[in-house]
């Protein structure tokens, strides 16, 4: 039986001047309208120890858009108001349930800037368009053609001044099953900094450092920029000149990991993929390595490989952050006190193996994580 299943397509979208304008407004009026929200809950949690119901911040919002000083928040698509008091609600809810932290005002300056339309969008493949509620006829890109019902489109501008449209489809789809857990079948990934993958069965990817390589580039530029006056044409200019690299650096590194996650779950024959649970929050307060860590984005890496195991019927398997994966031998299971991390290659004192570090590791995350599914632990 086929189930509703949720995909996102990102399209680049080429709006005129008049549909720019119209855009900018939304993205202006649902940061004004996230932040008058966010506000409001703020002094109605201090007075009364608890927060407002949705329907008591869309009866405000109502009310407010009927007042001269704010009717211009008529001029667009009040489904996008909406959509931005249940981002503050949603963001609330988080915060009190410990998964987030406490919601932030949205500030102008940034130049990411973007808002939803949940309601009335449709797409013409044919022409090329894409029609929203109060803007028409937008000129798209559609690298691919889905079938399936719009739940939300999303409107988003980069910092370089790019438009995107990314597009939420619900379809009725019959994903697979996932796989049977077989001992040969299944991979250890360990990542590093050296080597970006490292395989239980020896193959390993080099880190290309995407931004190590701007970097002289970059230092220019923002040394540039530093020297440019404020509102100046040419502060606006330079700083145009700064974001357009840093772009650069995130599309090779998406690009990296969409090719090296579709080769593992496509163009392999392994079933399973057991990781580590990093966790990469604590680990870049390390001065001296969080410009690297930063830069490789291992959890996007993650991210990728997850959602693409599930649609292909893959599975990924998890250990825990702290098992001693580097420490441990992975021939005789002899743990190693300490392993400081200069230390590359080692010698177990045990069995007398000599150890590659990452590679000892990612037999161990194989290792560990079958002895958590299956019961019992392997070194086949």
């Amino acid at each position: 039986m086929n189930k509703p299943f949720l995909k996102a397509y990102k399209y680049r979208i080429y709006p005129n001047r008049e549909q720019q304008v119209l855009i900018e407004k939304h993205f202006g009026c649902a940061r004004f309208t996230f932040n008058w929200a966010l506000a409001l809950q703020q002094s109605y949690y201090k007075e009364h120890k608890k927060i407002l119901s949705r329907k008591e911040i869309q009866d405000q919002l109502v009310l407010l858009k009927k007042t001269p000083e704010f009717e211009w928040l008529n001029t667009v698509n009040s489904q996008s108001l909406l959509s931005s008091l249940l981002h503050v609600y949603t963001a609330f809810g988080n915060f009190f349930k410990c998964r987030a932290e406490f919601p932030k005002f949205k500030s102008k300056k940034i130049q990411q800037r973007s808002y939803q339309c949940p309601q009335h969008c449709t797409v013409n493949f044919a022409s090329g368009v894409l029609n929203l509620p109060k803007i028409k006829e937008i000129k798209t890109i559609f690298s691919r053609q889905f079938d399936g019902k719009i739940k939300t489109v999303t409107i988003s501008k980069s910092a370089t001044g790019k438009y995107y449209a990314s597009i939420l489809v619900e379809t009725e789809v019959n994903l697979p099953v996932p796989s049977i857990i077989e001992v040969d079948k299944t991979i250890g990934i360990d990542l590093g900094l050296t080597h970006m993958l490292i395989q239980s069965d020896g193959d390993k990817v080099e880190n290309p450092r995407y931004l190590k390589k701007a970097q002289k580039r970059l230092a220019i530029q923002q040394k540039i920029f530093s020297r440019k006056k404020k509102e100046a044409q040419n502060y606006r200019r330079q700083k145009l000149r700064v974001a357009c690299i840093h772009e650069k650096v995130r599309n090779q590194r998406l690009d990296l990991h969409h090719k090296l996650t579709h080769k593992l779950i496509c163009e392999n024959q392994a079933t399973t993929y057991a990781v580590e649970d990093l966790g990469v929050k604590s680990m870049v307060k390390n001065r001296k390595l969080a410009k690297s860590i930063s830069d490789i984005a291992w959890g996007q890496f993650l991210t990728l490989l997850k959602y693409k195991a599930e649609w292909y019927g893959k599975n990924i398997l998890r250990i825990g952050r702290f098992v001693p994966s580097s420490k441990t031998c992975s021939q005789c299971g002899y743990t190693m006190e300490k392993l400081p991390l200069h230390i590359r290659s080692w010698s177990c004192p045990d069995c007398l193996s000599v150890l590659d570090r990452d590679l000892n590791a990612s037999m161990n995350i194989r290792n560990f994580a079958l002895a958590d599914v299956l019961g019992q632990f392997s070194t086949v």
